[in-house]
């Protein structure tokens, strides 16, 4: 995948005293801060995180047939959302392109399957119970390379996907011209990272050729700039 964001993440990093910190949830909201959440405008307080994470969780829980005890995430980053599913009991796998967020992933989790690589790449085994991308597949380079990750969550997952922070090709112009208002220069400074938007119907396309329920809900984390221009996406087998 050939795109300039990778460069990026390639410079974030986590101040050395938070690999130290006794509380779950402030390392929790670090590694969110490594992975991104710290630009934009407005503050993500660990309780809107929080619940987002809480939030996500059930959904991809929601409905099966026993209880889901395992999750994959395409595009962990810094692993900040598997480390509370690892707290509350899964057993988790990664993968990320970013190998400086790959390497605090691998400091802050237990699991032994957190991998640096291209989301394409990700390979089909183990399976897992849900599959989870936060906030990643609106840096996928064209939506030919998502439906190919599309299919390879497909066959790694025994229940559920969830995308979360899709970025809705109906806001596209809205949310260009927030951008525009809130960053001097916005259109020079980000003329080599795109971003890229969908239609719910490219996702309800795949779930119908698969034979999946799906949901959509809206993004509804506190003080988010984000919220009106992304939605969310779970799909079930």
């Amino acid at each position: 995948m050939a795109n300039n964001w990778k460069s990026i993440w390639e410079k974030r990093s986590l101040n050395e005293e938070a690999f130290n910190s006794e509380d779950i949830n402030k390392l929790f909201v670090e590694l969110k801060r490594a992975d991104g959440f710290d630009v934009g405008g407005g503050e993500l307080s660990e309780k809107a995180l929080i619940c987002q994470y809480e939030d996500v969780k059930q959904r991809l829980s929601k409905g099966a047939p026993k209880p889901v005890g395992s999750v994959y995430e395409f595009g962990c980053g810094s692993g900040a959302n598997l480390l509370l599913f690892e707290r509350d009991g899964f057993k988790c796998g990664g993968i990320d392109y970013s190998k400086a967020l790959i390497d605090i992933a691998q400091k802050v989790l237990k699991s032994d399957d957190i991998t640096c690589g291209e989301a394409i790449n990700a390979s089909e085994k183990p399976v897992y119970d849900c599959i989870l991308a936060n906030s990643v597949i609106s840096y996928f380079p064209n939506t030919d390379y998502t439906a190919g990750v599309l299919e390879k969550m497909f066959a790694k997952t025994n229940y559920s996907i969830g995308l979360i922070d899709v970025h809705n090709i109906e806001k596209k112009d809205d949310f260009i011209a927030y951008r525009r208002k809130m960053i001097e220069n916005y259109d020079e400074k980000y003329a080599d990272l795109n971003k890229l938007f969908y239609s719910k119907a490219f996702f309800e396309d795949f779930a119908k050729k698969h034979g999946l329920k799906i949901e959509f809900s809206e993004s509804a984390v506190e003080n988010y700039w984000n919220n009106e221009f992304v939605f969310n996406c779970f799909m079930y087998k």
